[in-house]
């Protein structure tokens, strides 16, 4: 299988690819070629036209949040299914061609996000520098490992300590980021086809637009989930793209799609908003599984279910009470009195 991660090697989703593949079972991993692209788009083009099998990219980081470029994506599309998530832990590292003073870097190069998680730091260490970006930690790296000595003279990359070690730069300074213990979440992305069954530890994920542009929609869309019992461990608002003001909404639901407190919230937002996105039910990488309340519990949905099988088995058949004639008793009224 071909697996698409946003690269070069020795990126933060190159590592949560790596450790998705261990994880995997051995009918995926056989055979695995492990394909890099610079955008999370340009990987899900491919993997929608079949040139890739799956995909692997950032989708939330414990400081920065949400990742814009792959919730747009997610957003875009419903022809793709995540099937597995994967947590890495973030930690960063100041990198040169040479061993060379911190007051003589002029230019600081990285990803964005990275660039956001260290950004303390290099204004109190290299106040000088002037922060350039590059399309990943590991791009970084590699570019700057890649200019002849004269060109790589007072510049550095903010990359992962396995980026450093492949390609061969001196590590200037370590554990650069603001924030120590960081950690982004990677899902895996197939095209649209098989869920991965329930486990009892799981999560959904959708993308929903909201019903109307009013005061309280909002809270409507909410509810769906609220008056289920289901828990939401994520919520962010991307513009849809088409004018201000309008958003869609991605979503984090504790739970899989076989919980009926889960299907139950699926059906009134599919009724209630004009856009239902469902991107997938997995298994949680940290293996924790939620506690619904006993009226939340898939038996007391089945038991409600039955006794509204029940009653609406009791109902007349319009047919027999067109047959009685117009003014004539209803079948349910001609039923004989029973005996005193």
């Amino acid at each position: 299988m071909r697996y698409g991660f946003l690269g070069p090697e020795t990126t933060f989703t190159h590592q949560a690819l790596l450790q998705a593949l261990e994880v995997m079972p051995r009918e995926f991993t056989d055979t695995v070629e492990q394909v890099p692209f610079a955008a999370v788009a340009t990987a899900t083009t491919d993997l929608l036209a079949g040139e890739i099998d799956a995909l692997i990219a950032p989708i939330e980081n414990s400081v920065e949040g949400g990742v814009s470029g792959t919730l747009d994506v997610l957003a875009a599309t419903d022809s793709i299914t995540i099937v597995a998530e994967q947590i890495v832990q973030v930690t960063f590292v100041l990198a040169a061609r040479a061993e060379t003073a911190l007051e003589d870097l002029r230019v600081v190069s990285s990803h964005p996000h990275a660039q956001a998680q260290v950004q303390g730091w290099l204004r109190e260490n290299v106040p000088g520098a002037n922060v350039a970006t590059a399309s990943s930690t590991a791009a970084a790296a590699r570019d700057l490992a890649s200019m002849s000595s004269e060109e790589a003279h007072g510049r550095a990359a903010v990359c992962s300590p396995l980026a450093a070690a492949h390609f061969g730069l001196t590590v200037l300074a370590e554990q650069i980021e603001d924030n120590s213990g960081a950690q982004t979440r990677f899902v895996l992305v197939t095209r649209e086809g098989r869920i991965p069954a329930r486990t009892g530890a799981d999560k959904t994920t959708l993308v929903v637009q909201l019903p109307h542009n009013r005061s309280g929609a909002l809270l409507e869309t909410l509810e769906m989930f609220s008056s289920n019992g289901v828990n939401l461990s994520r919520i962010e608002s991307r513009p849809i793209g088409d004018f201000l003001g309008r958003y869609s909404f991605s979503i984090d639901a504790e739970g899989h799609i076989e919980d009926r407190r889960v299907a139950a919230s699926l059906r009134a937002l599919h009724r209630i908003c004009p856009v239902v996105h469902f991107l997938g039910s997995y298994p949680r990488i940290d293996g924790q599984a939620p506690e619904p309340r006993e009226e939340f519990a898939d038996a007391t949905y089945d038991q409600a279910h039955a006794w509204i099988e029940k009653l609406t088995a009791m109902v007349t058949p319009a047919s027999e009470v067109e047959g009685a004639g117009a003014g004539s008793p209803t079948a349910v009224d001609a039923r004989p009195e029973p005996d005193a």
